[in-house]
């Protein structure tokens, strides 16, 4: 019998864990790209993305409540499909390689920050956070929580700043007087800016941890993303008052750029800022990813090794090997590829919760859901229908070059796992 977690995140950890996972993910690590991508129209791709995002994230707050397990998606799945047992199965891989891909993604991000204040090979930058931030992990969820909070607080603050330098700049206005467009660049862009509000569902994965589930995860779903579209939407037409989208595209700290052009004192800041903010998602995304991976194992789908847990009540031993994963990923030094495979993973997975959402309604109309996603015409829900048709097509808008290291990814997984055969 698996060991069990313990209860310790109220509302405000939870909010706080959901905001410095999306923020930090996002603003930080592909604002460039998306940049290069979309030009001035990129508010448009985050407008979009959004929206994307909504339908899945209402989906999440409805099954987390309802199922307030370690396992998150996994759990979902086999309570709609429990005949089914590949289609659970499959989408906790899924999940899992999506957040593996998120915790090296963020890893290459602020070894790229950190390198512009000390001349230290990126690749043994990213490593050493893996090292550390793994430590944390094995810490026990409480004093992480301590170490997110304070994080999150000093990386919205950057934020925050920088919001401050772009509204003031002579130059904010002008950002509404290019012509706007709807080209295929900004459905590209949609599906790499999606990657960065899948920092929520990793809130999912706390659920065991968290006091009062059934109201709590809700809210801080809820809380989280709208804060952080407010965020974005700010931060966006900031920096491009302050530099040009050819700039953002070209640097290796695209907000540190944009802060130093208006004062010189805020590069810096700002290159702390994120330096924080990408340590804190990958503080975040070791935590959701080896809790999927103690859920499944506790259910009998991984290697029941990673179910063990030390004294801290941390699962000691799925931390370590998906940071031995994570560790194949990082050599590939990739920001837009790596992201985008993390997208891609994502957005498979949030077809799937959407689809048991609609599946549960006619399975167990009487289910006890604490938060129920509003909108529905007699049984079938229609915001989890429009959340399976949008994820499915941002699935289309990747590169053939995505599959291929989505599949050496999944292998690399599985290689792993099978060293520690099961008990």
């Amino acid at each position: 019998m698996a060991e069990k977690l313990k209860k310790a995140l109220g509302l405000i950890p939870l909010t706080f864990y959901g905001v410095g996972t999306i923020v930090g993910a996002g603003i930080y690590a592909i604002i460039g790209v998306v940049a290069g991508e979309a030009g001035y129209n990129m508010w448009i791709a985050f407008v979009l993305a959004t929206i994307a995002a909504t339908f899945s994230a209402l989906s999440y707050a409805e099954l987390s409540s309802t199922f307030p397990k370690a396992g998150a998606e996994y759990v979902f799945l086999s309570n709609a499909f429990p005949k089914k047992k590949v289609i659970p199965f499959i989408t906790g891989y899924f999940i899992t390689i999506h957040g593996t891909a998120t915790f090296a993604t963020v890893l290459l991000a602020f070894a790229g920050y950190f390198s512009g204040f000390i001349d230290i090979p990126e690749m043994l930058i990213a490593y050493a956070l893996l090292a550390v931030i793994t430590l944390f992990n094995l810490s026990g969820i409480k004093k992480s929580s301590v170490v997110n909070i304070t994080f999150t607080s000093a990386q919205i603050l950057g934020l925050v700043m920088l919001v401050v330098a772009g509204i003031t700049s002579p130059n904010f206005g002008n950002v509404f007087q290019h012509k706007f467009s709807l080209g295929s660049e900004i459905f590209t862009s949609v599906a790499i800016v999606f990657y960065v509000y899948t920092g929520y569902e990793h809130m999912a994965t706390l659920a065991e941890e968290a006091k009062n589930p059934g109201r709590n995860i809700p809210l801080a779903f809820i809380f989280s993303l709208v804060f952080t579209t407010v965020i974005y939407l700010l931060i966006v037409f900031s920096a491009l008052a302050l530099a040009t989208p050819e700039a953002l595209a070209s640097s290796g700290s695209p907000l540190a750029l944009a802060g130093s052009n208006r004062y010189s004192w805020m590069g810096p800041v700002i290159g702390v800022a994120a330096l924080l903010a990408t340590a804190n998602v990958s503080l975040s995304a070791s935590l959701s990813v080896s809790r999927m991976m103690y859920g499944m194992a506790s259910k009998g789908d991984m290697p029941a090794m990673l179910s063990k847990l030390n004294k801290q009540q941390a699962p000691w031993v799925a931390a370590l090997v998906l940071a031995a994963i994570v560790g194949l990923f990082i050599p590939f030094g990739q920001i837009k590829l790596v992201a985008s495979v993390s997208s891609l993973g994502a957005m498979l997975v949030f077809a799937f919760v959407n689809l048991a959402v609609i599946v549960l309604r006619y399975k167990h109309p009487t289910l006890k859901r604490p938060f129920s996603v509003p909108l529905r015409i007699d049984k079938f829900p229609v915001l989890p229908a429009f959340g399976v048709i949008v994820s499915g097509l941002l699935a289309t808008q990747f590169t053939w070059e995505v599959s291929y290291f989505w599949n050496r990814g999944n292998a690399w997984y599985n290689r792993i796992l099978s060293k520690f055969g099961k008990e």
